[in-house]
C-alpha cells in the first residue's frame, strides 16, 4: 500500500498499520518484535493523546478543520438525592440504586469506615499489562 503509516522499530524493522491488524500476521512474529512493537504502540498512544488535546484546545478557541469538528451528545445523569433513592428503592428494590466504591466511601466518611469495609470488600484479581 502506497504512503501507508508504518512503525520502525530500533532495528529498521518495518511493520505497515495493515500488518498490525492482521492477526495471523501477529500469531506469527517473534515475541522480541511483537513486544517492540508493544512499546511503539504505548509511545504512539501518549503522542496521540497530546495531539487530541491541542486539537481540542484549538476547536474550542474557534479555530475551523476542514474535516473535524465537535458533535454534541447526551448523557444521562440520575439525580442522586436521597428522595430519589427511596423512591427507586421502594418502587424497583435495592438493585436500583448503587453502593459506592470503597474509595468513594472514604472520601465520604473518612478512614473511620474502614473496618467496617473489610467485612464486606470482596477482592478479584485481574491482569494488565505492565511495561517495564
Amino acid at each position: 500500500m502506497d504512503n501507508e503509516l508504518m512503525i520502525v522499530d530500533q532495528w529498521g524493522e518495518k511493520f505497515g498499520v495493515q500488518d498490525l491488524n492482521d492477526k495471523k500476521f501477529l500469531e506469527n512474529i517473534t515475541p522480541q518484535q511483537l513486544e517492540n512493537i508493544a512499546y511503539r504502540k504505548k509511545e504512539i498512544g501518549i503522542a496521540f493523546k497530546k495531539v487530541d488535546e491541542v486539537l481540542k484546545e484549538r476547536l474550542h478557541q474557534g479555530e475551523q478543520f476542514p474535516h473535524i469538528i465537535f458533535s454534541e451528545t447526551k448523557r444521562a445523569n440520575i439525580d442522586q438525592s436521597e428522595q430519589t433513592k427511596k423512591a427507586f428503592v421502594k418502587k424497583y428494590g435495592w438493585d436500583a440504586v448503587q453502593v459506592k466504591t470503597p474509595k468513594q466511601l472514604k472520601e465520604k466518611y473518612g478512614e473511620d469506615i474502614q473496618p467496617d469495609l473489610d467485612k464486606v470488600t470482596v477482592y478479584t484479581t485481574s491482569q494488565r499489562l505492565k511495561y517495564e
